[in-house]
């Protein structure tokens, strides 16, 4: 060969191609011996549907529409490149970058190909008018099978599997739309086969659509699964599953009270700490349960789950604010100089806002406990408190005082040298 000759590249189309072909059969496979295949949702009485007995027909039916629809194929790969592929501008060799992108990705690529392949089929199956019903197994299967192949596309597509429960592609806006009963059996055999940790990604994304709707949530147990998936599987990213069980505190809160009460005894570290940066959000729904929750955290020597805990304690006292002097005291008290800093700048202007006076005491409490910074960050609001009420900055100094006579008459000194008194 000319030693002057330029390689090229095999074209990498075909190649996705393949790959597809290869992915969907695989998934059939996984998904038959994993799942209940339940019939489709849809059927026409006059022509019922072919239950197939084995998965040879449906991975030799799926190869068989693959190779036939190649347009299919190319407007699908069309629209992933359209999505997620970002030419450099004012560079003439796009092609080439282009066919380097398309080799680099092409699992990927074909990833979401297969996923776009099932989906179109499952919409195919779910026409309400006109169902495809061999077209549902085939979707059922091929997404089912991907997703527990540990698809990232699939992860990304909860509205899927909100048309299998409602049995329709047109995904209801509002809650109180009742799921179909094949569709809930459907859904109901693709989450019992996703126990294992490598199915967490796409229950964390799937368990808060499904929280949105009650009657969904009610029947397909989500706020169990969702418990159940934190606690199992701790060391996964379980923010889905807790964000699932605070969407479900608005319309079950005793399922949802239940869960995170359990949760927040789990013991597990990662999962106390995530609960306690989910409290602010649990708050805007249930504050009651969120403050008695926090209760139960903030016994512990874990210093960094006391800061999560001192950043969030105002706003969850926010319809509360009777709540907030006796717990911040305590969080003083247990905590250290960062963990002081943290209940100054996020609650104790509101505080003082309500009570300009301090009659708990929380300024100069945080002030004998606290290093240097907490210091510069009180002094503003001692000097701010002074303006408005002089008996309660005497009051302040006189805590202070009891503590160290010294730094009480620095501080008056300071604050009448910045105020030019």
């Amino acid at each position: 060969m000319n030693s002057g000759a330029k390689m090229h590249r095999r074209d990498s189309r075909p190649l996705i191609f393949e790959i597809v072909g290869n992915q969907i059969h695989e998934a059939i496979e996984a998904a038959w011996s994993s799942v209940t295949i339940h019939d489709p949702i849809h059927e026409l009485p006059d022509f019922p549907a072919l239950r197939p007995t084995n998965p040879s027909k449906l991975t030799q039916q799926a190869a068989g529409l693959h190779a036939a629809n190649r347009k299919g194929f190319d407007i699908r790969l069309e629209n992933v490149i359209e999505m997620t592929y970002r030419p450099i501008p004012g560079l003439f060799d796009h092609e080439e970058r282009l066919e380097e992108w398309l080799h680099k990705n092409a699992h990927e690529i074909a990833d979401q190909i297969s996923i776009m392949t099932a989906i179109d089929w499952l919409n195919s199956a779910l026409d309400e008018i006109h169902p495809d019903t061999d077209r549902w197994y085939l979707g059922y299967t091929s997404f089912v099978g991907r997703t527990i192949q540990g698809s990232f596309a699939a992860t990304e597509k909860p509205n899927s599997i909100l048309a299998m429960v409602f049995g329709s592609m047109d995904i209801p806006n509002h809650g109180e739309r009742i799921p179909h009963p094949r569709g809930v059996l459907a859904v109901n055999s693709l989450l019992e086969s996703m126990d294992n940790p490598q199915s967490m990604a796409a229950v964390n994304s799937w368990l808060p659509a499904l929280a949105m709707y009650p009657a969904a949530a009610y029947r397909l147990q989500i706020a169990r699964r969702a418990m159940e998936a934190i606690i199992r599987y701790p060391e996964s990213n379980c923010s889905g599953c807790l964000d699932a069980l605070i969407q479900i505190s608005t319309h079950d809160p005793e399922s949802a009270r239940l869960a995170l009460m359990t949760i927040s005894e789990s013991g597990n570290r990662s999962i106390i700490h995530l609960l306690a940066d989910r409290l602010d959000s649990l708050s805007g729904r249930m504050p009651y349960l969120a403050l008695e929750i926090h209760d139960k955290l903030v016994v512990t020597d874990d210093t960094s789950l006391i800061t999560i805990l001192s950043n969030t304690l105002a706003s969850l006292c926010a319809q509360r604010p009777e709540e907030y002097p006796a717990r911040a005291a305590y969080l003083i008290s247990i905590g250290n100089d960062r963990t002081i800093r943290r209940l100054i700048e996020s609650g104790f202007r509101t505080y003082l806002d309500r009570d300009p006076g301090d009659e708990q005491g929380l300024l100069s409490h945080a002030w004998t406990s606290g290093g240097d910074l907490v210091k510069t960050r009180l002094m503003g609001l001692i000097s701010e408190q002074r303006k408005i009420s002089m008996e309660a900055f005497e009051a302040t100094l006189r805590r202070i005082g009891e503590t160290s006579d010294s730094e009480a008459s620095l501080l008056r000194k300071e604050i009448m040298n910045r105020e030019g008194v």
